[in-house]
């Protein structure tokens, strides 16, 4: 039977069918025949449609540089390897932003960009929210690693802050941030609908029982989303955080600093790094408890945050090139040597390098 010779009436659109068909939108309670006010779309387009990705494609590039420069031999430490895995796990971030919210903003004006968006949701969306479980983690083992660095002797520092420990690290993450997002596989299925606007047959997202499921929602999102993935992950960066903040003016004040530039340069980089991820997190975690606990949805913050997620993905690479010495000396080194101009100075650098990490080995860093 042909489906456009069903009857598409006011009546049946009230109970969100058309043509015989779901009208698109209307499973998560927004029948696309309701248009948004004409000040929230202008919004939405300047934020989401301008913005975003103008931030997000400077981020790729600056995420691209970052992981190639901190995976390099001569800058491997335990650090730089969070920091290097950092960089992917934001990349991926920045990747599916552009799907999940770009795209989900186009999707009003294109008829075929509405069926990208659908038909890659399933996929999009619990990879965004593993990559930022994972960046959210990279980032609390960088500050780990960093806490130790600062504070322990130099019998715990040799165990921990070690490649070997960081590549356990990181797979542990990577293992755990992928079961605990697993439930998203199952929130969200993609079905045939009619849309009114373009009078065509397209796809749409709607979220399934067990999204759906309020004992689900409680226990998942407003019992262990808060612990692992908001309050949590920000108490501990900020204790963290403030204890190496302390120990560092107090170094720098007393003169009593014997470590390597170096060393310092890399200890107040991730500072820097866990200062930025708080800032841009404030939101978003004001945003998602507004909705767990007092069911208030304001779609202008919700755009706000989604831009500060993507904001604070793409911003690591100005930290690292500003106040990283060591990255930014290895990253002119490698564009002088990717110009032909470079290759004697990179192997000499390489070689002071690898001579300065034997020798700050055997230093005592606790005096940082």
């Amino acid at each position: 039977m042909n489906r456009s010779k069903l009857p598409c009436t006011n009546e049946t659109i009230r109970y969100g069918i058309c043509h015989g068909m779901p009208i698109c939108g209307f499973c998560y309670d927004y029948g696309e025949y309701r248009k948004p006010s004409r000040e929230y779309e202008l919004y939405n387009l300047i934020v989401i449609g301008t913005i975003l990705p103008i931030i997000g494609l400077m981020g790729l590039m600056g995420n691209a540089i970052s992981g190639f420069i901190y995976s390099r031999k001569l800058m491997r430490s335990s650090m730089n390897m969070y920091l290097a895995a950092l960089a992917i796990s934001d990349t991926t971030i920045i990747i599916t932003a552009f799907f999940l919210f770009f795209l989900e903003s186009l999707r009003r004006r294109n008829a075929t960009l509405s069926k990208l968006f659908a038909i890659l949701s399933p996929i999009t969306f619990p990879l965004g929210l593993t990559a930022q479980t994972l960046s959210v983690y990279f980032t609390i083992a960088a500050a780990l690693d960093c806490f130790v660095l600062v504070f322990a002797s130099d019998v715990i520092k040799q165990r921990f802050c070690t490649r070997r420990t960081a590549k356990w690290m990181i797979s542990c993450i990577i293992v755990l941030a992928s079961i605990f997002n697993s439930p998203h596989l199952f929130e969200i299925y993609v079905i045939s609908c009619w849309s009114i606007p373009y009078s065509q047959q397209l796809f749409d997202v709607c979220p399934s029982a067990l999204r759906q499921n309020q004992a689900y929602f409680t226990i998942y999102y407003a019992y262990l989303y808060t612990i692992f993935m908001a309050v949590g992950p920000m108490v501990l960066l900020v204790v963290l955080n403030t204890a190496i903040i302390i120990v560092m003016r107090q170094s720098y004040t007393s003169a009593a600093v014997n470590s390597s530039n170096r060393t310092d340069s890399d200890v107040f980089t991730l500072v820097l790094v866990v200062c930025l991820f708080v800032t841009c997190n404030i939101l978003p975690l004001t945003v998602n408890f507004l909705e767990l606990l007092f069911d208030l949805i304001n779609t202008y913050l919700i755009d706000l945050s989604n831009l500060m997620v993507v904001l604070n993905s793409s911003c690591n690479f100005l930290i690292y090139y500003a106040f990283g010495s060591q990255f930014r000396r290895t990253l002119k080194q490698y564009i002088a040597h990717f110009l032909g101009r470079g290759r004697r100075e990179l192997v000499e650098s390489e070689g002071e390098i690898l001579s300065l990490r034997s020798h700050t080995k055997s230093t005592n860093l606790s005096s940082l």
